[in-house]
C-alpha cells in the first residue's frame, strides 16, 4: 500500500469511528461543543422583613374581636405597638356596646393614619389624659363629625405646629497658639542652686532643713 493510501485508509477508519461515537450517544469533545451563549445572573429577592411577635393568628378569639379594626394592619405594627393596643383592649368585652364602638371607631381612625399622623396623634392623647373624661368624649365625638379633609388638615397643622428641638451647644473652637499664655522656664543654674549648701537626704534626695528643737 503506498502512503498515499495508507493516509486515506486511516482518515476513513477515523471518520467511521466518530460516525459510531455519535450514534452510541458519546458526546462530543469540549473543543467541538458549540459555545453556549452566557445566561444572564439571576439575583434572588432580599428575605421579606419578620413580622413582629405576636401574629393576628396567634391572638385569641377575645383579642382578635377587640382588635378587628387593626386585622388589616396588624402584621406591620412593631412588637411594641401591639403589646400596646392589646393592653388598651383588654377590657372590651366589659365594656357597654357605646363604648366598645367608640373604641372600635378610633381604631378604625389610627389604621388609616400615616406614620407622621400616627405620631402626632399619640402626642395628642398623651396631651389629652389631664382633660377631664367627658370633656375628652365631647371633643372627640366632634372631631369624629368632620370631614375627612379637615382631619388631615388638623393632623397636618398639630405636625407644624410641634416646636422644634432645642438647639446643640456651639462646638468648642481651639484656641490660637499664638494666644497661649506662656509659661516661663527656669534658667539654668537656678535649679542647682536651690537646696545649695544644704544636706541632702539619701533618700528622698532633697534638701535637708533644720528640725526646731
Amino acid at each position: 500500500m503506498t502512503p498515499s493510501r495508507s493516509f486515506l485508509a486511516v482518515a476513513c477508519l477515523g471518520g467511521l469511528l466518530a460516525a459510531s461515537a455519535l450514534a452510541q450517544g458519546v458526546p462530543p469533545s469540549p473543543s467541538e461543543r458549540p459555545a453556549s451563549p452566557s445566561r444572564p445572573v439571576v439575583r434572588s429577592a432580599p428575605a421579606p422583613r419578620a413580622e413582629a411577635l405576636p401574629a393576628w393568628a396567634e391572638l385569641n378569639a377575645q383579642q382578635q374581636l377587640s382588635l378587628a379594626p387593626l386585622a388589616g394592619t396588624w402584621s406591620t405594627l412593631s412588637a411594641a405597638h401591639k403589646r400596646k393596643w392589646i393592653a388598651l383592649s383588654a377590657n372590651y368585652a366589659t365594656q357597654p356596646p357605646a363604648d366598645q364602638a367608640l373604641m372600635h371607631s378610633r381604631m378604625a381612625e389610627w389604621a388609616a393614619l400615616s406614620p407622621q399622623q400616627r405620631t402626632t396623634a399619640r402626642l395628642n392623647f398623651a396631651e389629652s389624659k389631664t382633660v377631664p373624661r367627658t370633656d375628652r368624649k365631647a371633643q372627640w365625638e366632634a372631631y369624629q363629625a368632620l370631614p375627612a379633609e379637615e382631619k388631615r388638615k388638623l393632623a397636618a397643622g398639630a405636625a407644624a405646629a410641634k416646636p422644634p428641638p432645642p438647639p446643640t451647644a456651639p462646638a468648642l473652637k481651639p484656641v490660637p497658639q499664638q494666644k497661649l499664655a506662656k509659661v516661663p522656664r527656669a534658667k539654668k543654674g537656678e535649679a542647682a542652686k536651690v537646696g545649695a549648701g544644704r544636706p541632702v537626704d539619701p533618700n528622698t534626695l532633697l534638701p535637708q532643713y533644720p528640725q526646731n528643737p
